[in-house]
């Protein structure tokens, strides 16, 4: 008997269509293919962001150059222990808009170590260090129209002012105490704002769709100085971008300005006693006092002046009265209505604030800076040296 070879349109593979082998490298492919595709599209992503930056900026295709030129033309840069810091030698000269779009011509630089005013050492004039956050940096004013300049012209004092957009308190004391001994000040100016209770809370920076920034930054947590990145997720995700995916990281700083954009419900509206949030309050209220009480001790026996910004919504009374308590528990003479004199400005029709409707324009500055001048003259804050 002939045996005849009997063929069938089966694969090469000699599985038949059907076959449980067949379903699950199907089963495979299909799930293979749209993480091909993310990975394809984040790797041309990736490349063309890179490109952009060699061509804009002259930045290096490697990675380890990026973290610290992240915000290469920006005024704020990467910090190791500071988590950020004022550019070194930034310069910025153009226009600028108030809030009712009129446009302004503007002088913006900071010297090498980022302050943005930094007086004669060598000066008999009396010394007054002003910190704060973004509204002492006042990337929105000109060199001699800031507040402190302002001041500064009013009382012929020498003024050094060195502020970072969205600061707490401990960043704010380790620029004092990393600058106190050069500049020998006589008076410290110490800018506070009602967010700095968020800002000084890891867990509050969480929680805050208005106030997080998603970086790493210096807390004092558990009576210790930690670098925490506070976000609820992401956060090795995150960190991996930092250092190694400039596209990724670009993606999720554009997620973080949308999650922030009219968000109906925050933490900061949520303090209150009672609130769901007021215990978190309590401890940042307390850890705030602490850092206080290391800026006190820094200064010794000069005075601290200090004042408040952007009180009112979304920041219930608590905030203000936090910050009150904690200047008369540290001896800080807490200048009264700096910010409500700039309101009371704009209810009479003054346009007092930048583009973002939320810090001073220059209009703004001098406001604030002739009151803080007059407080500190009725206060006889400063005499001659």
């Amino acid at each position: 008997m002939i045996f005849t070879r009997r063929y069938s349109a089966q694969p090469e593979s000699g599985i038949p269509e059907g076959t449980p082998n067949h379903n699950n490298a199907t089963i495979f492919a299909t799930l293979l293919l749209p993480l091909v595709s993310v990975l394809l599209f984040v790797i041309i992503g990736e490349l063309g962001l890179r490109f952009y930056h060699l061509w804009q900026w002259n930045l290096s295709m490697v990675d380890g150059q990026f973290r610290t030129t992240l915000n290469r033309g920006r005024p704020l840069v990467l910090d190791d222990q500071l988590g950020w810091r004022a550019t070194e030698n930034y310069r910025f000269e153009g226009t600028k808009l108030s809030s009712d779009g009129t446009e302004y011509r503007a002088t913006v630089s900071q010297n090498e170590n980022g302050f943005r005013m930094f007086g004669d050492v060598s000066s008999t004039k009396r010394r007054v260090f002003v910190i704060g956050d973004s509204f002492t940096q006042a990337v929105a004013a000109s060199d001699d129209k800031t507040y402190y300049a302002v001041v500064k012209q009013l009382l012929d004092l020498e003024v050094f002012a060195y502020g970072a957009g969205g600061y707490g308190s401990l960043q704010e004391f380790m620029i004092l105490d990393k600058y106190f001994d050069m500049i020998k000040p006589d008076l410290i100016l110490w800018q506070f704002s009602t967010n700095d209770f968020v800002n000084n809370s890891p867990e509050m920076e969480t929680a805050s769709r208005i106030n997080n920034n998603g970086m790493v930054r210096p807390y004092l947590w558990n009576n210790q100085i930690q670098s925490i990145l506070p976000k609820p997720y992401s956060k090795k995700i995150r960190l991996f971008a930092l250092q190694y995916c400039r596209f990724c990281y670009t993606i999720l700083t554009r997620l973080d300005r949308l999650d922030a954009v009219k968000p109906l419900k925050t933490v900061e509206t949520e303090t209150f006693i009672g609130g769901p949030s007021h215990s978190m309050f309590i401890d940042s209220l307390r850890v705030t006092d602490a850092i206080m009480e290391r800026v006190r001790k820094r200064a010794g026996p000069i005075p601290i002046f200090a004042f408040v910004v952007g009180t009112g919504a979304p920041y219930g009374p608590e905030y203000e009265e936090g910050l009150i308590e904690i200047s008369r528990h540290h001896k800080i003479v807490l200048l009264d209505d700096i910010d409500r004199t700039v309101l009371t400005a704009e209810k009479a029709g003054v346009i007092a604030r930048a583009e973002d409707g939320s810090h001073w324009n220059e209009v703004g500055h001098r406001i604030a800076g002739e009151a803080i001048a007059n407080s500190l003259r009725s206060a006889k804050a400063l005499g001659s040296r």
